[in-house]
């Protein structure tokens, strides 16, 4: 599950911690690594459902939301949804992507009401989840508007394509002596023994990192990692990754979410930590959203994925702290923001790998080979 944007608290109290052992301010005032203003492009038509599916979901009343996106993030898409059609209620119950899909599997087995739509990140368990017949196989009609990548699977779409990062400890390596690219960090490594950590590939995020990584930098990418792996901290959750980094027990970490861009441009953070996307690793993971074949109000799950398509839904996407990829759409979280930063040419939004489910465990048995598990 990403970092709850709610933990500020935590946050700021660790930040306040180091700040105060290292004598106050550390003189990195202001935003982290500010996003430069950029060409959003024009936004393509908006395609909304016809008016009978919508006068159908709007008798449903209703849509159940299971997702690992926390509280924080999907308040937006919720109040903008209810907005536009407060006929229907969004609930949302937060989980990680294997508890979502088990609760799933219980609760249509027992005939218990169960999700109309579900998020998640996990590419393996999303396909799975298609196989054994669990998403409706609905096309919605922004696709016909979007780039390709934005379909996923029959029934699956893209809502976000968001990005890993890494964050440094600006106490303990200021932005000027930052690594700019994984290889630069690896090399940097041998000398932070135990003072670099990432998340373990148990964590679909890091598997998601993983997998994208490499299927671009081929062996040179596992060389970087095989370097990583003999000196690399691991934790279970990006909440303890980016807790103890704030509290000095780490200077780097690498393959973040990138949901705690917001957390970490806010004043306190910034005044400690830093995030930059690594030009030669910036992995995109799209995140899925299909309606379950279960749903209980389906019309009103199609709405909802229609309104998470669309250009007001990218915003309010935005304001999570997602990464919205439909042209038109200002955030400073978008992806032509990325781009700006690290170039297009490092940065591909792509559907799930090709024979992902099939390559899970030669990927997992080799990480876990790097880093000793």
């Amino acid at each position: 599950m990403t970092i709850s944007l709610s933990r500020a608290g935590a946050l700021a109290a660790a930040c306040a911690v180091l700040l105060t052992a290292c004598g106050g301010s550390t003189g990195t005032s202001g935003p982290a690594t500010p996003t430069p203003s950029v060409d959003v492009g024009r936004a393509s038509p908006v395609t909304p459902l016809d008016a009978a599916t919508v006068a159908r979901a709007e008798k449903q009343g209703s849509v159940l939301l299971y997702t690992n996106a926390d509280a924080d993030q999907t308040a937006p898409l919720a109040k903008a949804f209810e907005a536009k059609y407060p006929a229907i209620d969004v609930r949302v119950l937060n989980m990680n992507d294997p508890q979502t899909f088990q609760r799933y599997a219980t609760e249509t087995a027992t005939g218990v009401r169960t999700a109309d739509v579900v998020m998640a990140t996990d590419s393996v368990g999303m396909l799975t989840f298609v196989r054994d017949g669990n998403v409706l196989d609905y096309d919605d009609p922004n696709l016909r508007h979007l780039p390709a990548y934005a379909r996923l699977a029959p029934g699956v779409v893209a809502m976000s394509e968001d990005p890993l990062v890494a964050v440094y400890n600006t106490a303990l390596i200021p932005k000027d002596e930052q690594p700019p690219d994984l290889a630069s960090l690896a090399a940097l490594s041998t000398s932070l023994k135990g003072k670099v950590a990432t998340t373990d590939i148990g964590n679909p995020i890091a598997f998601g990192a993983v997998s994208n990584y490499t299927a671009r930098q081929g062996e040179s990418g596992w060389r970087n990692l095989e370097t990583l792996g003999r000196t690399s901290g691991v934790e279970s959750g990006n909440g303890n990754l980016i807790q103890k980094l704030a509290q000095g027990q780490y200077q780097a970490a690498y393959f973040v979410a990138g949901s705690v861009r917001a957390l970490i441009e806010s004043e306190e953070a910034a005044k400690l930590l830093n995030y930059t996307y690594l030009k030669d690793a910036t992995p995109l993971l799209p995140r899925a959203v299909a309606v379950t074949a279960e749903a209980a109000s389906p019309d009103a799950g199609k709405l909802f994925v229609n309104f998470l398509l669309s250009v007001e839904g990218q915003e309010a996407a935005c304001e999570g702290g997602f990464t919205p990829y439909r042209d038109g759409v200002d955030c400073a979280y978008g992806l032509p923001a990325i781009e700006a930063v690290v170039g297009a040419g490092n940065v591909r939004p792509a559907g799930y790998l090709d024979d992902i489910v099939k390559k899970q465990p030669e990927i997992v048995a080799r990480w876990n080979k790097a880093y000793d598990r």
